[in-house]
């Protein structure tokens, strides 16, 4: 038996690392999606998300698990300590995984324990996983992740002492993880491919439940959805078959990135991050080519792929295009088996002298600080999307409100992508019924500080990198509707007698001012601290409340 000290070591590594890259973001406000998902709990209880008419989703034990959330009190803290448990259980299971499969392909007990370790650091590690982990909403994956590995763990243990208890664990394994995401559909499948790799016999029958399964739940699934379901964009894609080997391909390809692709030439962070994984992965290849005693591998890569491509075979389907957004959630079940294969390519490659440990160290130090430089991000992302909102809190309540452009997103991270009114309404229960509607979204591609500048009813934005998008998922006026293009929001001067206009500056949406006759606007760099000060002097009124009232009543 290996040193039990030493695997004890390995463990505390995997908590250690995953608890420090995500450590920043523990306490970071919800954002986007979160808030739909609370709003849908309170309006149709424990399974008000994903598992009631009208969706296009069937996920009813995820929403079980999101209500545990709603009862205490949608605690941001909470839920962030949840899916970084449920990442480093995840990355737990990876590193036995690893290791089992690892003994088997032929390898002594050190260099098998390496190269779990290294393939179970590079999977905490990967920038590629933060949206999954630092995204309550993206908790799902996680889930379906751990249910997929957990499975392959007992089926491996049924195989070799014959125990039924394991074979009955593993089936619950999957319909745990099927009924959390629809990102197990395929499943079946590897554990047919599974029970064959591993000998054993009439591995068809045994893999038969498992299809059971996936049919009670397409049933299932048919039934409340009223159809199989999926992103729009999903049944166009099936259309252009080319394209899904365009999408797989960029999937594969992000999982290795260290970060996402905003920054790189425009900031001098995210270059000198791509800099530093460029570098480490040359060193990799040039200490693979130079190793004295290179020979052929002996990881199965074979087998292992073919768990990558079934695993991204839902997502290609079901779920948009890399290019629409980078969705990196998505490859997250992915990116666990190929984690296997690279640690094991990583531990034999470090077991020679020379640049092989150098080059694995680089490497890692790259994905390590990648992974916390996106965890800031969805921090950042978080305090944006709720200082926005509470920022309405003083707005008139009895008119109905326009705001011209919503923040999208930080680097990567969500911030209003979709639940801006469902936050509205939990944030601020009391404008729950006022009528508040949406322009137009913006992106905030490297800088937290784009304002929205309006003028001559034309609306842009202070960073030139940064542009408008639709106002998809929001509430969009039912008058005139703004014309929406990538560097300008051209808005009806129609809109400036209905609706109070409501602009983006310094993280907060502020009033905007708009002369008398509706011929010209402009916005007003209006500082609400400064003039409750100011109105107190003059004895106007008393008190922060009424005064930033009085302010939304002269504007």
């Amino acid at each position: 038996m290996y040193s039990f000290g030493v695997r004890t070591v390995h463990l505390l590594m995997i908590c250690g690392i995953s608890l420090n890259a995500y450590l920043i973001c523990l306490s970071a406000p919800y954002v986007a999606d979160d808030h739909f998902i609370f709003y849908r709990l309170r309006q149709g209880g424990v399974f008000g998300f994903a598992s009631q008419p009208p969706t296009s989703f069937f996920r009813p034990l995820i929403s079980l698990h999101y209500y545990l959330d709603y009862l205490l009190g949608m605690s941001p803290l909470f839920s962030h300590l949840v899916n970084l448990f449920w990442h480093t259980v995840c990355g737990l299971l990876l590193y036995a995984l690893a290791y089992r499969l690892l003994r088997r392909w032929g390898w002594n007990e050190r260099i098998a324990e390496h190269g779990a370790i290294l393939g179970a650091l590079l999977f905490v590690a990967l920038p590629a996983n933060v949206e999954a982990v630092a995204w309550f909403a993206a908790r799902a994956d996680m889930v379906a992740t751990a249910s997929a590995l957990g499975a392959l763990l007992l089926l491996m243990r049924f195989y070799e002492p014959a125990r039924r208890a394991d074979y009955l664990g593993a089936l619950g394994c999957f319909a745990i993880g099927l009924f959390c995401k629809e990102s197990l559909l395929t499943f079946p499948f590897i554990v047919w491919l599974w029970l064959r790799y591993l000998s054993v016999e009439r591995a068809g029958w045994f893999a038969a439940p498992f299809f059971g399964v996936l049919m009670v739940y397409l049933a299932m699934r048919t039934a409340i959805v009223g159809g199989v379901g999926a992103y729009p964009e999903a049944w166009g894609t099936l259309q252009r078959p080319w394209l899904l080997v365009v999408n797989l391909f960029a999937y594969l390809f992000q999982m290795g990135m260290p970060a996402i692709l905003y920054g790189l030439g425009r900031d001098l962070w995210d270059t000198l991050l791509w800099g530093v994984w460029l570098a480490g992965a040359g060193m990799v290849v040039y200490a693979w080519r130079v190793s004295p005693s290179r020979q052929p591998f002996q990881v199965e890569w074979r087998i292992l792929l073919r768990f990558v491509l079934l695993s991204l075979l839902p997502v290609l389907i079901f779920k948009p295009s890399p290019f629409y957004f980078l969705n990196s959630r998505y490859s997250y079940l992915a990116s666990a088996f190929m984690a296997v294969g690279v640690g094991g390519f990583l531990a034999q490659l470090s077991q020679s002298r020379g640049w092989g440990r150098s080059a694995v160290a680089f490497l890692l130090a790259a994905y390590v600080v990648g992974t916390l430089r996106q965890a800031d991000a969805w921090r950042t992302a978080g305090e944006i999307a709720r200082n926005s909102v509470l920022s309405l809190r003083d707005a008139p309540a009895e008119q109905p409100l326009l705001i011209l452009s919503v923040p999208d997103h930080f680097h990567g991270a969500y911030i209003w992508r979709a639940g801006f009114h469902e936050g509205v309404a939990l944030l601020l229960p009391e404008r729950a019924n006022q009528p508040v509607y949406v322009a137009s979204r913006f992106t905030m591609r490297l800088r937290a500080d784009t304002r929205v500048e309006y003028a001559n009813g034309v609306a842009t934005l202070t960073n030139p990198i940064d542009i408008f998008l639709s106002p998809e998922g929001a509430r969009t006026p039912p008058a005139e509707e703004p014309i929406v293009l990538p560097d300008k929001l051209v808005v009806h001067w129609s809109l400036l007698a209905q609706y109070r206009l409501i602009g983006f500056q310094e993280g907060r949406f502020v009033p905007l001012a708009v002369e008398q006759g509706g011929s010209t606007a402009h916005a007003l760099p209006i500082n609400l601290a400064q003039h409750d000060v100011d109105a107190a002097n003059q004895g106007d009124h008393v008190g922060d409340e009424a005064s930033d009232r009085h302010l939304f009543q002269r504007l």
